[in-house]
C-alpha cells in the first residue's frame, strides 16, 4: 500500500523515534505524548481542575503551584529544580494519595525530559517504581508508557531489543485504564515496525490501539493509515477499509484524503 510507507508512518508520529537510536540524547516524545493525549502540563484541564479545588487545600495548592513553576515559559532547568523542591516534600509528606503519586510521576519526569543532563537511570526507577507500587491508577499507568519509551529508546542495555519487547508487552498486560491501554499497544506496535521485528505483531498490537475508541478521534489520524496498510498486507480486507472509511470520516482537512479515498475504492471493489 504505498500511499502509506514506512517513512511516511514515522514522519506522521512526529519526532517520536527520529533520534531513538542516537547516543546520548533524549528522545523528543512530546509532540507524539499530545497525540496520544498522554501529556498533562499547566494547561490541561486536569491542572485548572487542580487551581479551582486547591483553594484552602495547601496540598493541592503546592501541587498546582509546582506544575506552574515547571512548565512555565521559558522552559529552564532552574524551574524544574524549584518545581522538583516542592515535589520533594509533597512525596515525603504522603507518597501514597493522589498528590504525592502525582508528585513522584513528575520527580520521574523532571530527571528525564526537565534538566539540561537528563538522568535516565533515576528516571527508568521512578517510572518503574509508580507503575509496580500503583497498579491500576492513573499516574501508575503514565509511568509505564513513558517506562516503555526510557527502555526501548533511550537505555543502553544487555538485553535484546526483542526480550525487552517481550517483557514490557508481559507487564502490560496489567494496564486497565483505556487511555493507557492504548498507548501500550501503539508504543508496542510502532516498536515492532521501527526495529523491523515483526509486521504481523506490529499489526495486532495496533489493531488493539485503534479498538479502543478515543474521545478525541482526530489524534488517531496516524493510527487509522497505518492500521490500514497492516491490515491489507495481512489481508485483512474489512479491517483496512473501516479504518480508511474512519480516516475519511475524521481527516477532513488533511491533504491526503483524495489518495485515501483512491485506495479505499479499490479495496471496495477488490473485496466484493
Amino acid at each position: 500500500m504505498q500511499p502509506f510507507s514506512k517513512s511516511k508512518l514515522l514522519c506522521g508520529c512526529c519526532a517520536v523515534f527520529a533520534i531513538a537510536t542516537e547516543p546520548n540524547r533524549t528522545m523528543a516524545a512530546e509532540p507524539w505524548e499530545m497525540e496520544a493525549l498522554l501529556l498533562y502540563n499547566s494547561g490541561s484541564p486536569e491542572v485548572n481542575d487542580l487551581r479551582a479545588r486547591s483553594t484552602g487545600n495547601n496540598r493541592l495548592g503546592g501541587y498546582a503551584r509546582a506544575l506552574e513553576i515547571l512548565f512555565q515559559e521559558p522552559r529552564e532547568e532552574d524551574n524544574a529544580l524549584r518545581a522538583k523542591k516542592v515535589f520533594d516534600q509533597l512525596f515525603e509528606i504522603n507518597g501514597n494519595d493522589d498528590v504525592g503519586m502525582a508528585s513522584a510521576y513528575y520527580l520521574a519526569r523532571i530527571k528525564h525530559k526537565h534538566l539540561d543532563e537528563p538522568d535516565l537511570e533515576s528516571a527508568r526507577l521512578g517510572y518503574r517504581y509508580l507503575f509496580e507500587t500503583y497498579p491500576g491508577r492513573f499516574f501508575g499507568e503514565l509511568a509505564f508508557i513513558k517506562l516503555i519509551l526510557v527502555e526501548l529508546y533511550e537505555r543502553e542495555a544487555e538485553e535484546s531489543i526483542g526480550d525487552r519487547l517481550e517483557s514490557l508487552e508481559e507487564r502490560g498486560k496489567r494496564l486497565t485504564i483505556p487511555e493507557m491501554q492504548r498507548g501500550f499497544h501503539r508504543s508496542m506496535g510502532e516498536a515492532y515496525r521501527v526495529f523491523e521485528l515483526s509486521e504481523a505483531k506490529a499489526y495486532e498490537h495496533l489493531k488493539a490501539a485503534y479498538e479502543i475508541e478515543a474521545p478525541v478521534p482526530e489524534t488517531q489520524i496516524e493510527l487509522m493509515l497505518s492500521v490500514a496498510e497492516l491490515a491489507e498486507a495481512m489481508g485483512d480486507a474489512d479491517v483496512a477499509i473501516s479504518a480508511l472509511e474512519d480516516f475519511l470520516r475524521t481527516a477532513r482537512w488533511d491533504d491526503r484524503r483524495e489518495t485515501v479515498a483512491v485506495r479505499l475504492a479499490d479495496l471496495r471493489t477488490r473485496d466484493q
